[in-house]
């Protein structure tokens, strides 16, 4: 590559912060632009932002004033995504690849996937969303599935202590910290973790299944006592814990599920065991099991990285995709590249 690509870094946040630092390092990228959701930090360098020495480049939040800089690639990570932004942004011709909630668009609905399609087309741009899961753990379990000679099922199962996120907006957008038997919680949870659903669709794309139905179900754990978590309160009695499952059905039978166990500390019940990693299971011939799991115990498990790296790895490829909204499976192998510590 004859220069480097040209890269906004929209928010330093949870994530955003080990993206930046990440985007950074690479030796094909470069650090353009940096956008910031709250006015105390507009106006800052980003490298202070993240941790780093001053790289200067301001943070703003005008985004005019961001795709004045030319990016090539918006690496897209607000808390929850926005159709305006991003129509604005595929439509300057900049590429996205996003953590925010985004695999295939469908559930924005089919105007605003429309919408997307339509900008992308206009400014010769794509947009790739995933993170660590969905996404890596479901292009995991894809690529485990060329084992088999035949799929009865295929699962992904992330089931973690949670607690390290430190991001209460994310928790409290799910659901975490409300009453039980509040019943608010079920839909809220549906509806706060649409890519989820994305994620069974891209799978079924994939492997070439027609799919009749795509169902929800969650369970919840209660805290035992107050528990204060440092950014959040949960109260005795509320939602501390969740178990909820995407199952991708048919005629009748579930052939894709993605199953979700999160928990915010010890003091619930019931106290589900964890994996803290994301479990692939494929049943059929041959039955095949995964574990994807960081080492290192729970003071070193970093979500927030496991996020970010796999769309930081993924910029290369999604800048040379066509145009639209690309999925994990059309891509090139994204691996770790320019990582090695030698």
């Amino acid at each position: 590559m004859s220069k480097p690509i040209r890269v906004v870094q929209w928010s330093t946040g949870v994530v955003g912060k080990p993206a930046l630092k990440a985007i950074v390092a690479h030796p094909l990228l470069e650090l353009v632009g940096c956008w910031c959701h709250s006015p105390d930090k507009e106006g800052q360098d980003a490298g202070t932002l993240c941790g780093l020495p001053p790289l200067g480049v301001r943070a703003t939040r005008d985004i005019d004033a961001l795709l004045a800089t030319k990016p090539d690639v918006v690496c897209y990570m607000p808390q929850f995504p926005k159709i305006d932004e991003m129509v604005k942004i595929l439509e300057a011709g900049c590429d996205i690849v996003s953590t925010a909630y985004f695999i295939t668009g469908t559930q924005f609905g089919p105007e605003a996937k429309a919408r997307l399609e339509a900008a992308a087309q206009k400014g010769g741009s794509s947009i790739y969303g995933g993170g660590v899961n969905p996404g890596h753990a479901n292009i995991i379990a894809l690529v485990a599935s060329a084992g088999c000679a035949r799929i009865d099922k295929i699962s992904v199962l992330e089931s973690v202590d949670a607690t390290p996120y430190e991001s209460a907006g994310t928790w409290e957008a799910i659901g975490f910290g409300l009453k039980v038997d509040d019943p608010a919680a079920p839909p809220l949870a549906e509806r706060a973790m649409p890519s989820f659903k994305e994620a069974v669709e891209m799978m079924a794309e994939a492997l070439k299944i027609a799919v009749d139905q795509i169902r929800f179900d969650v369970e919840y754990a209660a805290a035992t006592e107050d528990v204060d978590l440092g950014y959040m309160k949960i109260g005795k009695g509320c939602i501390s814990g969740l178990r909820c499952c995407w199952s991708a059905r048919v005629n009748g039978k579930a052939v894709i599920e993605l199953k979700v166990a999160w928990k915010l500390g010890t003091k619930l019940e019931p106290n589900w065991p964890v994996e803290d990693g994301w479990l692939v299971e494929i049943q059929g011939q041959p039955n095949i099991r995964c574990l994807y799991q960081q080492t290192g115990g729970t003071r070193a498990f970093d979500p927030a990285t496991l996020t970010a790296m796999p769309m930081i790895h993924a910029i290369p490829q999604v800048f040379a995709a066509p145009p639209g909204i690309i999925r994990a499976h059309q891509l090139p192998l994204i691996a770790g590249a320019y990582t090695v510590n030698t």
